[in-house]
This record gives structure tokens, C-alpha cells and sequence, in this order.
């Protein structure tokens, strides 16, 4: 089973409103491109935690993430560390 697979929309929707700054104020689009970079990072094998982290960094290459991950064969948890 993939981690994609243990996931759901509400699970995904949680886990993105759990690491959101109370402070911060973005947009709908905002939203929707964290929610979309979590979405490829956890089909790219990232651990929940992992994926938002790294889904938050806006200095990450979304591209860099997934190619470590499915073109080298990196641990998505090494990947994570060299990503951030």
C-alpha cells in the first residue's frame, strides 16, 4: 500500500490546517498549491510530516523533491533532509 493510498481528502485537508500559522493569511490559490505539493510529495512516497514541510518551503523544488525520490531511488526520508 502506497502512502497515498492511507490517505483521504479530509485526512489530507487536516493535515494541511494542522501546520498552517494561525498568523498567516493565504489566498484560496495559497491553498490549493499546498494542497497540491502535499498531494505529489505523498504519492512520491514523503511521509505526512515530511510532505508538509516541504510543501510549505517555498524555496523547494516541488521537480528536485519527486526526482530524488522516483529517478534516483532516494529514502524519501534522506530526501527530506537534503531538501531542507
Amino acid at each position: 500500500m502506497t502512502p497515498r493510498e492511507d490517505l483521504n481528502h479530509l485526512q489530507v485537508g487536516l493535515a494541511i490546517l494542522e501546520t498552517l500559522d494561525p498568523n498567516e493569511e493565504l489566498t484560496r490559490e495559497e491553498l490549493d498549491l499546498l494542497a497540491w505539493r502535499f498531494e505529489q510529495l505523498v504519492d512520491h512516497g514523503y511521509e505526512v510530516e515530511d510532505a508538509m514541510n516541504i510543501a510549505r518551503a517555498k524555496h523547494v523544488d516541488l521537480e528536485r523533491a519527486r526526482c530524488l525520490t522516483a529517478k534516483h531511488g532516494c529514502p524519501p526520508a534522506v530526501a527530506a533532509q537534503i531538501l531542507l
